[in-house]
């Protein structure tokens, strides 16, 4: 039990942030239920390297709240690789060549980046920095901190209820093999624990905006996929995963 945890957790790293894990590791049931269980564990190490290094530069360094957040937005991409902006871009362009399902799901397939993409990439990286810029020194750093953790509970619970959009791909293989009541009991709890966290230190307001943002955009995102696309993909995910943490980022900024 404990080495089908322990390789979850390296696959999680392996598959969803850019930590080398020179390991061979199966990618059965069992494993790839701990990798989802164990999902929001890369968030948190996101959230704790974010708020360590806005810390240490407040406390050592006089840099102004815009190069901070620039500083941020690269950590961030550097720890996951880009991944999830690759997802956006592609379901930027995907989206926005306004054809039927099937083609734009070729579209999305397509290794290359078109014009709709680049758009979306940009204004999502700075929409980044801009709302970086606003909270690093206003708002509590664990509430900085939580929404990567809550992106990939999202995440993690996205990938149980959505259906798969084609039966190839990664992201379809993996929800073939998950086991949905293992993997909806660990996201629970930590739901449970994050809720706590921010109640304890933040107030129940921001816990109950938590709450309430990322069920609602979870829902309203797996029904424009379904509707767009028929399902979700891989790059659908990881643009799920963009989108929600600067909608939560953007939420923090009516309790500034």
């Amino acid at each position: 039990m404990a080495n089908r945890t322990l390789e979850g957790l390296l696959l999680a790293f392996q598959f969803f942030s850019s930590i080398p894990v020179h390991q061979e590791i199966p990618v059965k049931k069992p494993q790839v239920t701990a990798m989802y269980s164990l999902l929001p564990i890369v968030g948190l190490m996101m959230g704790t390297m974010i708020s360590v290094v806005t810390w240490f530069i407040y406390h050592t360094a006089d840099v102004g709240s815009l190069t901070l957040a620039f500083l941020l937005t690269f950590l961030l991409w550097a720890f996951t690789g880009g991944l999830h902006l690759d997802g956006l871009a592609d379901t930027g362009d995907a989206y926005f060549s306004y054809q039927n399902r099937d083609k734009r799901l070729e579209i999305m397939g397509d290794p290359r980046i078109g014009a709709f993409g680049a758009m979306v990439l940009v204004f999502a990286i700075v929409g980044k920095i801009i709302i970086l810029t606003e909270l690093v020194s206003s708002v509590s750093l664990l509430a900085i901190a939580a929404v990567p953790v809550v992106s990939r509970i999202g995440l993690s619970v996205l990938s149980l209820f959505a259906k798969p959009a084609k039966t190839d791909g990664l992201a379809a293989y993996f929800q073939r093999l998950i086991d949905r009541r293992t993997t909806l009991s660990a996201m629970f709890a930590w739901s449970l624990a994050m809720l706590l966290a921010l109640w304890a230190i933040c107030g129940w307001a921001v816990a109950l905006a938590f709450l309430l943002v990322a069920i609602i955009a979870t829902i309203g995102y797996k029904k424009w996929c379904d509707k767009n696309f028929g399902g979700v993909t891989g790059d659908l995910l990881g643009a799920y995963v963009e989108g929600m943490e600067l909608i939560l980022w953007g939420m923090l900024l009516f309790f500034i």
